[in-house]
C-alpha cells in the first residue's frame, strides 16, 4: 500500500525479511511447536494460515525447481521484478543460504509473475505481525 506514495516521492523501498522469516526455507513448524520463538505469535504460523502458506511454498518450490533454482531465489527474483526502486535485504545464519544470491540469474516472465500472484494473492496467508506486535515504524 505504501509503494505508490514512495514512488511518487522518489523513495526506494527496502524489502525486509524476503524469505518470510524462514518460511521459504522449509524448516518451519506450526505455531504450537514454536512456543519459545517469535513464530508462536506470527499469524502466518497459526492454524489455518500455516497450512495454506505451506501449500503455497510447495507450489513455489516446484516452480523454482523447474527454473533450476530454489524457492528463496524465486522470492528474490520476484522482488527484483517489482521495480528498480525495491531492494531486498535477505539475512541468513547459514553460509549455504548465500547460494540464494543467484536470484539475479532468475528472470521471471509476466506469466511467472501471474502464477506467483495466483498462489499467494496477498503475499501470504495471515498478517505479517500479530495485533499489538506491529512495530512503530510500520
Amino acid at each position: 500500500a505504501v509503494l505508490p506514495d514512495e514512488r511518487e516521492l522518489g523513495i526506494g523501498f527496502v524489502a525486509y525479511s524476503p524469505f518470510g522469516r524462514g518460511f521459504l526455507t522449509g524448516a518451519v513448524k506450526p505455531a504450537a511447536e514454536n512456543e519459545e520463538t517469535e513464530w508462536a505469535f506470527d499469524p502466518r504460523w497459526q492454524p489455518g494460515n500455516f497450512e495454506k502458506n505451506l501449500d503455497a511454498v510447495q507450489h513455489l518450490t516446484e516452480m523454482a525447481k523447474s527454473r533450476g533454482g530454489t524457492v528463496a531465489q524465486l522470492a528474490l527474483g520476484w522482488l527484483l521484478a517489482q521495480g528498480e526502486d525495491i531492494v531486498p535485504i535477505p539475512g541468513t545464519r547459514r553460509i549455504e543460504r548465500l547460494e540464494d544470491a543467484g536470484a539475479a540469474d532468475i528472470r521471471l516472465t509476466a506469466d511467472d509473475l501471474d502464477q506467483i500472484r495466483r498462489v499467494l494473492p496477498e503475499g501470504a496467508f495471515g498478517a505479517r505481525y500479530a495485533g499489538d506486535m506491529v512495530p512503530s515504524w510500520v
